[in-house]
């Protein structure tokens, strides 16, 4: 699911310019949320009409309630991850460019993905293709690679993580100046809801590698109590189904709390 190409300009790096690309982001965010629940209440109200009006038995009329309700348990997923990046809707950003591209281009990374009206995302999901860099690269010349499609190889300019809370940005760092086990040292002072909700910005250099395994590949993660072996397998599984969706089903994994084996 790599990201579309855009021709968006990269965005400033001071804090005003970052301060309204947050604002505009929020915006979108919320047009999003508002839509997604505006169609939920139309399906759903169409959904009460038909059962008020068609018997049980009218087969026309139970191919329509299936597909209204379908689409009815498809929004509501939606609004999950709307709800997400309304939230919050980034925690990083990565400017690079690629060789075969006429300019630098530009990606925010959140837990889920943000597009405005016209398709084209202001926001990436932290688990597309190219989002690897941010968590395995230092700035300089590095590749990602795309499934069914190849490496690509780009040079990455800068790679900035974000502190956002409220709808306010408190603070940014590029990864010249903060590492991520300084900003993972900010968080674990926190609650611990609020560590589980952030853990996506912290995610090292190693556990990527393990979360971003073909599943075709069988992985053993050995660890003490409290290293992070849970934490990796569930994201590993949220990474398999959003890039293997036609082969996997949430109803195919089993995770046990007691071994955290999967």
């Amino acid at each position: 699911m790599e990201a579309e190409k855009t021709s968006r300009p990269v965005p400033g790096l001071t804090r005003e310019a970052e301060e309204e690309q947050l604002a505009e982001i929020i915006q979108v965010a919320q047009d999003n949320l508002v839509r997604t629940q505006t169609y939920i209440r139309q399906l759903t109200d169409e959904l009460d009409d038909l059962m008020e009006v068609y018997g049980t038995k009218d087969k026309e009329a139970l191919a329509l309630l299936h597909n209204t309700h379908s689409q009815i348990q498809e929004n509501r997923r939606d609004l999950l991850r709307c709800q997400k990046a309304r939230k919050k809707p980034y925690f990083g950003r990565i400017d690079f460019k690629d060789e075969k591209q006429p300019q630098a281009e530009s990606y925010y990374i959140g837990r889920t993905g943000i597009a405005g009206s016209n398709a084209h995302p202001l926001v990436i999901d932290w688990r597309a293709p190219v989002a690897s860099v941010y968590y395995e690269n230092a700035v300089g010349p590095c590749t990602y690679t795309v499934k069914n499609e190849g490496r690509f190889a780009i040079d990455l300019i800068r790679k900035r993580t974000y502190e956002i809370e409220h709808d306010r940005l408190k603070d940014f760092y590029d990864s010249d100046v903060v590492s991520n086990d300084d900003l993972l040292t900010q968080y674990l002072a926190k609650s611990k809801k609020a560590v589980l909700g952030e853990i996506i910005a912290t995610i090292q250099k190693e556990q990527n590698a393990m979360i971003r395994q073909s599943p075709k590949t069988n992985l053993i993660v050995q660890g003490v109590a409290g290293s992070g072996k849970t934490t990796v397998a569930m994201h590993r599984i949220s990474y398999i189904l959003y890039n293997y969706e036609e082969q996997f089903r949430p109803q195919d994994f089993i995770l046990s709390a007691a071994t955290g084996f999967y």
